[in-house]
């Protein structure tokens, strides 16, 4: 299988003033669309790791408040609940006739953890390879890819083991994740090929407590191409720090909002690697004809700011990742035109490579965006309403993002300006549920009363926000 890059490019302005500058940015959008040229082979191998999160936290009952008020009350009465710690958080531990009933009705997030793996691992072909390393306050390797391909009786036993605690070392009940990436990093470059796809998917439901060693070794995977999927379970795992892992590898960030999802984010997943046409794309792009390209977002599937960018010679250069044959990918270019004469002109360039699955690497193609330029009213008051309608939901996006950093930093006044922001624009284009749950967040900040399901829904929603733009529409005039 070989595959070829179809570039479409337009803007959210089609006309530029020729006599004076405008403060509103104008933007460009990007679609990338791979042609896959079958040669009736099949699909190229996946070489992946899972890595899973077997802390303390994973082992725990997932109760809704009333469930657990229920249950609480229910040990009380027998004596039969114990408080202890885990992952660093308090914890209680029930037993007796009460742990018993319980594990009939209740589920916890290892056991569909560990369903939902096997189930990823059945649907692999005969040629894929797959390692599984779990992790806490040690790393241990359930099993590699020599033992998948020899053994994959042993390595669902291995499974099943992390299930019922019974590894033949302690790892301990932490959740300190670098020397797993490390380890997972490790396998898949030992069993990377040239028409082999690399994946490193992680499922966790803590907090990480190495986030500074994990940075380190995801730094270096992101090096060598492989991106990193991270997948959040719960309420209590810190999301801005997963997204960050996903973001800075090129991987993908899903959320789990209760344990019934770990296998639909996990079959997600796996469709999207298996859909993989094109991989480590990369975009360089500029201006032409004193125009300035100041920024490169990615706007689908997923909305990203990319955090490792170069500017070299007037070139904004990113590292986009795979590319899906079967879902569209767009990103967004932020350009300062200059004033230039009435027509057409060419305002940027640019310049997309990849490698092919087949192991082959591209010699890239490059595209160019046109815009005309006028001083007719009607014509600069125009906007193209696929592009302008993800050029608003970025903006929302952003402004969530923005929010975020500022919270980080104290400055809750800014955070809720920013908030507020996002919140009319989610009113002015009808996403009106996902505006009250910001308007809640707003009212909450700062406070104890943060609802922490509810703002990894927002962060999760925002980021999708790309996928309900309609097609394209010929351009309009405001009203039109």
């Amino acid at each position: 299988m070989a595959s070829r890059l179809s570039v479409t490019s337009a803007v959210n302005r089609p006309n530029i003033s020729t006599t004076h500058y405008e403060e509103e940015p104008l933007y460009a959008l990007l679609n990338l669309q791979p042609q896959v040229v079958s040669d009736n082979r099949q699909r190229p191998s996946l070489n992946l790791c899972l890595v899973i999160d077997a802390s303390g936290t994973m082992y725990n009952f997932q109760l809704s408040p009333d469930e657990r008020e229920y249950w609480m009350g229910v040990a009380l009465a027998r004596d039969e609940m114990e408080r202890g710690e885990a992952d660093e958080r308090d914890a209680v531990y029930w037993s007796g006739q009460t742990l018993q009933e319980m594990q009939s009705i209740v589920r916890k997030p290892m056991t569909m953890a560990i369903e939902a793996i096997k189930r990823l691992l059945q649907d692999l072909q005969h040629a894929d390879q797959a390692a599984v390393v779990a992790f806490a306050d040690l790393t241990q390797t359930l099993f590699n890819e020599e033992d998948w391909a020899s053994n994959p009786e042993h390595c669902l036993g291995q499974l099943d083991n992390l299930l019922e605690q019974r590894l033949p070392v302690d790892i301990g009940h932490g959740t300190k994740m670098a020397q797993s990436l490390t380890t997972a990093h490790n396998l898949v470059k030992k069993h990377a090929a040239p028409n082999s796809i690399n994946r490193i998917i992680v499922l966790s439901d803590g907090i990480v407590q190495d986030r500074t060693e994990t940075l380190g070794a995801i730094e270096s995977i992101e090096r060598d191409g492989v991106a990193v999927t991270t997948i959040g379970v719960g309420d209590e795992f810190d999301e801005e720090f997963l997204m960050r892992v996903a973001d800075s590898s090129r991987g993908a960030y899903h959320y789990a909002a209760d344990i019934q999802e770990i296998t639909q984010r996990l079959m997600e997943e796996l469709t999207a690697i298996q859909a993989t046409a094109l991989q480590n794309v990369r975009i360089a792009a500029q201006g032409i004809g004193g125009c300035v390209v100041q920024d490169v977002f990615m706007v689908r599937p997923s909305m990203t700011i990319f955090e490792e960018m170069e500017i070299d010679g007037g070139w904004v250069r990113a590292r986009i990742g795979d590319l899906p044959a079967d879902v569209p990918t767009a990103v967004l270019l932020q350009v300062a035109p200059s004033m230039q004469a009435t027509g057409d002109h060419q305002i940027a360039e640019a310049r997309l490579s990849w490698q092919d699955p087949d192991g082959g690497s591209s010699d890239g193609s490059t595209s160019y965006v046109e815009a005309h330029y006028t001083d007719e009213p009607t014509l600069l008051a125009m906007r193209n309403h696929e592009v302008q309608g993800l050029v608003d939901r970025f903006s929302i996006y952003k402004f969530e993002r923005e929010a975020q950093r500022a919270q980080e930093k104290g400055d809750l006044e800014q955070a809720r300006e920013k908030l507020g922001a996002a919140t009319r624009q989610l009113h002015q284009i009808g996403e009106d549920s996902l505006a009250e749950d910001l308007e809640k967040q707003m009212a909450d900040l700062g406070t104890a009363l943060q609802d922490p399901s509810r703002v990894k829904r927002i962060k999760a929603t925002t980021r999708r926000l790309g996928e309900k733009v309609n097609a394209a529409q010929e351009p309009t005039a405001p009203g039109g």
